[in-house]
């Protein structure tokens, strides 16, 4: 999922873009004391500051965590992600698995949708199959393919003769309460926890229908069945939920408004959590410290499984083809220089795509293990010589570079000291900043209107694979134009390979092969910091589902 700067990226970036298109494990997970001693408060309202607008309602269409963070937030699927465990939502307990494990029958429980309709095994079967109709313009499907639901990846390649027959997708309901999913192969690992995003939540014909181009345009362009409605959004403004008390598992929702009031600047979002208008602010650098010192019971920190890095565009930038001058940018960054002065919030250096602390193998150790360091790129003397050959390989002199990012005051100095270090360190190469608004952002990111461009990944599921086979070829999310077909028969090796010990050795030896290519420049891993007020209980910020999960919070009398 980007985010949280692509995730989630972004992710939300959380601090400098909702990016990252969504893990278990690590330190990624920080709520306050359940204790309840000073009993419930009468206005049981959240207020947040985020740097990040809404870019899409549309669940065929989210690709970045903030986003997505609004279905989790007010849909229900057949599974939910909290505290990094999945639980059992509209699906009514573990489904019926058959002998070969390939096929899941699912018995779902009785809820509305906020029109008072019930939601029924057909709408998970016409939100599946929505998500693979080519008319759709699905943005995300090719997670159907990633877990294996039948015939999905037939149905997602343009040049299979079962492209767009989204009815042959491995998706029935047996009648309005029991839904039958098939697989092409037995169920990863991480299947359950997977039916928690947006792209397997449901959606109902007939409204999508009467909406026509209306759909998801607005909070009453779209219908809820989750634990919130999202009962009004002012677009560049702010948003705000209401608790959805038709939810089935309502009772443990006592939030009864969540208000979001976008900010880009931190400064001024501080400013709001000082005066008391905001209750959880998320921090940069600059106000780090200082909030430690006044006020420190306040200040929470996470490692998210966030990954951040620079994608490099060869699709429509003939000169970012060349290796060595890839090599060069990777190198010519001081990563330890931006984790500890640029983001000062416990993000850690990375030359990697899978996180550490995300996920462990069936030998219990983590995925990083194999190689803990990561691949490193070099130093600023090794990126002048990469750039020195680059150069005569590519008979020029000189380059420019044209560098995308969101708009919040946080990317913008991680901007600028990215251009100062290529700049720099790669002596011709001048890069022009052009900073834009998050849905603008990804328009173009999805467009290849860039030479660089600053993103991040939050996990879709709980596996290495959320990370790698976006990189094969054609992967709507490889916003690169990388193309490899070492790395493609890899990824389509661990895929099918059922034995859990070779699929996860053949994962680490595509991320391998991938660094030695170096289609992206990995920068960090994040790590979160923000202030939240003491009156705030059960709020979390997991290393994997939702970005924001205020689902359980609570606020205390103060």
């Amino acid at each position: 999922m980007r985010n949280k700067a692509k995730w989630s990226l972004v992710l939300s970036f959380i601090l400098a873009l909702s990016l990252v298109l969504t893990a278990c494990g690590g330190s990624g997970s920080s709520s306050s004391s359940k204790s309840n001693s000073g009993g419930l408060a009468k206005d049981q309202t959240l207020k947040i500051a985020d740097v990040a607008d809404i870019p899409t309602l549309d669940p065929t269409q989210m690709t970045d965590a903030t986003s997505i963070n609004v279905a989790n937030m007010t849909m229900a699927g057949l599974t939910r992600m909290h505290d990094n465990k999945f639980s059992w939502d509209l699906a009514a307990g573990a489904p019926k698995v058959s002998a070969d494990k390939k096929t899941y029958t699912f018995k779902l429980r009785d809820q509305k949708w906020s029109d008072g309709k019930p939601v029924t095994a057909q709408d998970f079967v016409y939100g599946w199959q929505r998500q693979n109709d080519p008319a759709a313009k699905p943005a995300y499907n090719f997670l159907f393919a990633s877990v294996g639901i039948k015939n999905a990846a037939k149905i997602e390649n343009p040049k299979d003769p079962m492209y767009g027959k989204y009815k042959n997708l491995g998706i029935k309901a047996l009648d309005s309460k029991t839904l039958q999913v098939t697989l092409d192969q037995p169920a990863p690992p991480f299947f359950y926890s997977i039916l928690s995003v947006p792209q397997f939540m449901p959606q109902r014909e007939d409204f999508v229908k009467a909406q026509g181009k209306k759909y998801a345009t607005g909070p009453s362009n779209l219908l809820y069945n989750g634990p919130f409605v999202l009962s009004s959004w002012k677009q560049g403004t702010g948003y705000t939920y209401k608790k959805n008390k038709d939810y089935w598992d309502a009772s443990k929702t006592k939030l009864q408004t969540v208000e979001f009031k976008v900010v880009k600047e931190i400064s001024t979002a501080v400013n709001l959590y000082k005066t008391g208008q905001v209750d959880l602010v998320t921090l940069s650098a600059d106000y780090v410290n200082a909030l430690k010192k006044s006020n420190p019971q306040e200040i929470k920190h996470s490692i998210s499984s966030g990954m951040f890095f620079l994608y490099i565009n060869q699709k429509t930038n003939k000169n970012l083809k060349n290796l060595n001058l890839r090599k060069a940018i990777n190198a010519a960054i001081d990563r330890q220089g931006l984790a500890k002065t640029i983001l000062n919030d416990g993000s850690v250096p990375s030359t990697y795509v899978v996180p550490k602390g995300f996920v462990t193998g069936p030998d219990g150790k983590d995925f990083r293990a194999a190689v803990p360091g990561g691949y490193p790129a070099g130093n600023a003397a090794a990126a002048k010589k990469y750039w020195a050959q680059a150069k005569k390989e590519l008979g020029i002199s000189k380059l420019n570079l044209n560098f995308i990012s969101s708009d919040s005051s946080t990317t913008k100095q991680l901007d600028s000291y990215v251009a100062n270090q290529l700049e720099k360190n790669l002596p011709g190469v001048q890069v022009s900043i052009n900073a834009q608004p998050w849905a603008n952002y990804l328009k173009l990111n999805n467009e290849f209107k860039f030479d660089i461009a600053f993103s991040g990944w939050l996990p879709d599921y709980q596996d290495p694979m959320t990370y790698l086979d976006m990189w094969t070829t054609n992967q709507p999310q490889n916003s690169t134009g990388w193309s490899n077909k070492t790395f493609d028969k890899e990824i389509a090796a661990a895929k099918a390979d059922s034995n859990a010990s070779t699929r996860w050795a053949m994962m680490q030896k595509a991320e391998k092969t991938m660094m030695a290519d170096y289609p992206i420049a990995p920068l960090y891993q994040e790590g979160i910091t923000w202030a939240q007020k003491s009156y705030v209980k059960d709020f979390s910020r997991p290393s994997y589902g939702p970005v924001f999960d205020f689902a359980q919070a609570y606020i205390t009398k103060h």
